[in-house]
């Protein structure tokens, strides 16, 4: 109910609202466009349905890969395997490159911007190397 009076309000009074959430159902649902974090920084945004159904960022493809939904038949969740960085600790390069299956060596020593990956933007270095190819 609080989201339906959140959107109307907006709608209404032509504004935006910020949500800060880990349900990617009440995102699905209420957001136009979405940026996802790892260890502080974004490292995607785009609009919620290409990020959603076309994830850039292997972050946000193990994000949506670890979501139980009815329509999928699948053996298991995927996970993301390793553990968060401590904020205090965050590796050089990408944060998320000791948990990434695909790093390479420019993942570990440069900290990628975000840069266009189709309808979004992602933070990572293979996004760079797929366009490429």
């Amino acid at each position: 109910q609080i989201i339906s009076l959140l959107k109307g309000l907006c709608r209404d009074h032509g504004t935006a609202v910020m949500l800060i959430t880990h349900d990617m159902g009440v995102i699905a649902e209420t957001a136009d466009r979405v940026a996802v974090m790892y260890a502080g920084r974004i490292v995607e945004v785009g609009p919620v349905a290409d990020v959603i159904h076309r994830p850039q960022h292997p972050y946000t493809r193990g994000l949506m890969g670890s979501i139980p939904t009815i329509a999928a038949e699948r053996e298991a969740l995927e996970q993301i395997d390793g553990t968060m960085p401590r904020l205090t600790a965050i590796p050089g390069g990408c944060a998320f490159h000791p948990r990434c299956p695909h790093a390479f060596d420019r993942c570990r020593r440069d900290r990628p911007e975000l840069m266009a990956a189709g309808a979004t933007r992602a933070a990572c270095w293979l996004v760079l190397r797929q366009a490429a190819a």
